[in-house]
């Protein structure tokens, strides 16, 4: 039997050709949480990709899927998150980026053993990048091992962030971080795939990642690539991530400490920011 990391590789690929074979044509767009939160027929035809490539090396394997009508028509078993081992996807991560044909989505597949990601893959639909890693094995793109920067201070930083589909407090805190990140850092990213952000951070492209209101499904494998990149990956109060953690900040070693002050204390000042 291929491995857990050589089974997360091929089902996101086979996700990631729907997605790309169904570019421009999406199908029937709704709505969940917000009218920001879409859903297209393409996320479920890529979860139903996915899931089938795993259940062919692993019959009774068992999943979280972000888009719930997958399991029937997969043919697959719902799971739940502290399984002793299930499967962890997002089959496109960035829909509203690809309704509007904007090059940022992704396939996300991560296997979870009690609840610790231990073999992931983010295939980057929109580039052909595939970013992977297992467990004590270290963390490539397209087959090349990467590491995460060794920036210290956010001046020199470049960092990556999010913004929430909830539009009210959530919001309003990110809008202060972001407006204290903004007025000392190199710069500031936003694609709208947290899994792509995830990538970028382990690989060296960007230093540090921040965002609020996450799921599990957005983040189980960035952070396995992620920290066999040499990264740490917490919650804005420094906690470990876990499965439940939905406010994600990560970066490497020296800089990640810092991140968190600087959170920490725009988060207390609130939006606006008092003057």
């Amino acid at each position: 039997m291929p491995s857990p990391l050589d089974i997360a590789r091929e089902a996101a690929v086979a996700g990631g050709e729907v997605l790309i074979r169904r570019a421009g044509h999406v199908g029937t767009i709704r709505t969940k949480s917000s009218a920001s939160d879409l859903v297209t027929e393409v996320d479920i035809a890529s979860g139903v990709a996915v899931a089938r490539a795993i259940a062919a090396h692993q019959p009774d394997a068992r999943f979280v899927i972000e888009e719930p009508e997958v399991y029937a028509q997969a043919g697959v078993e719902q799971g739940v998150l502290d399984d002793a081992e299930v499967w962890v996807i997002d089959p496109l991560d960035g829909t509203t980026s690809y309704v509007h044909g904007f090059p940022a989505y992704s396939v996300s597949v991560a296997l979870l053993r009690d609840g610790r990601p231990v073999a992931g893959a983010v295939f980057n639909a929109a580039s052909g990048e595939m970013s992977a890693a297992a467990d004590g094995e270290g963390a490539t793109l397209d087959g090349r091992p990467i590491r995460c920067s060794q920036a210290a201070s956010i001046a020199e930083a470049l960092l990556i962030t999010g913004f929430p589909y909830d539009r009210t407090v959530t919001l309003d805190r990110q809008l202060a971080v972001f407006t204290r990140m903004l007025r000392t850092v190199h710069g500031v990213r936003r694609d709208g795939s947290g899994a792509i952000d995830c990538c970028h951070v382990a690989a060296g492209r960007a230093d540090g990642f921040w965002e609020f209101a996450l799921k599990p499904w957005d983040t189980a494998a960035g952070v396995v690539i992620l920290r066999e990149a040499g990264a740490v990956v917490t919650d804005m109060t420094g906690a470990p991530w876990t499965p439940g953690t939905a406010d994600h900040v990560a970066a490497g070693p020296r800089l990640h400490p810092i991140l968190l002050e600087a959170i920490a204390a725009a988060s207390a000042e609130g939006w606006p920011p008092r003057s």
